[in-house]
């Protein structure tokens, strides 16, 4: 298949559903994952698409972030790996925990669910919600309502704030678009950095689950610095650099 076609067919997938997988790409269109890899580097270089790990999406001018159909579907195992961890490690029994509508807090609250968990989770997150069905449950839930944002699966807005705002937990656990030495943890949407800031601001135990494709990364809105966390989750040891740099600054860091 020509060069063309193959990038005709990316800009239709991505009209169409917002967001392409390299292995979905490489499956229907017949051609090795390099190959795919050098379309899409070579569209974003004329604008019209935003490589990430595994694939790529359009990006819309007031949320820059992937859209959770294509977050879902990459490193699960990884993310997974995260939320257990979290789990097993900062969570007791009857606490009260706030959670972002990241695709890693979700694995935390499927974790804390199946489990049936002592604990109440509050949540922005339609996927945590609808983790819930209508069997009696250990695990409570309260749902923050708001705004709809069906990118993010998620409740935002001003009444996403002022809900949140009437709670204090004993932990907040959130995720985030991108982690920098220079400013801390990032978003690549205001309404979603204005929801994970209040979650941190109204809880007493504040964690960051972050796998490693995050450390680098870049984004557009500052969340918080690294010192107002009492820990950082992720699924595999970050660089020297990174090391040093936590170590530096006195910041806890679990990973597996």
């Amino acid at each position: 298949m020509l060069k063309i076609d193959r990038q005709n067919y990316i800009l239709e997938m991505l009209q169409e559903k917002g967001s392409i997988l390299v292995t979905d790409a490489c499956e229907v269109l017949q051609c090795s994952d390099q190959t795919i890899r050098r379309d899409l580097q070579e569209m974003e270089e004329k604008g019209q698409l935003v490589r990430t790990y595994g694939g790529a999406y359009l990006s819309l001018d007031e949320d820059k972030s992937a859209p959770i159909q294509l977050r879902e579907q990459l490193i699960p195992k990884e993310k997974e790996r995260i939320g257990i961890t979290a789990s097993d490690n900062f969570i007791k029994d009857g606490d009260v925990i706030m959670m972002d509508s990241s695709t890693t807090c979700y694995t935390l609250a499927k974790h804390l669910v199946k489990s049936q968990a002592n604990v109440t989770i509050i949540t922005n997150s339609i996927n945590i919600i609808k983790l819930f069905g209508n069997t009696n449950q250990t695990t409570k839930l309260i749902c923050v309502g708001g705004t709809y944002k069906e990118r993010s699966g998620s409740f935002i807005g001003n009444n996403t704030i002022n809900s949140l705002s009437t709670f204090v937990a004993d932990k907040a656990f959130i995720s985030c678009s991108a982690i920098s030495k220079k400013f801390g943890i990032l978003d690549n949407y205001v309404q979603q950095q204005a929801v994970r800031k209040c979650m941190l601001e109204h809880s007493k135990e504040k964690y960051l689950l972050v796998d490693n494709t995050k450390f680098d990364d870049e984004g557009n809105f500052v969340i918080d610095s690294f010192k107002s966390l009492d820990g950082i989750i992720t699924n595999k040891k970050p660089s020297d650099a990174w090391l040093e740099f936590f170590s530096q600054e006195n910041i806890s860091i679990l990973w597996k």
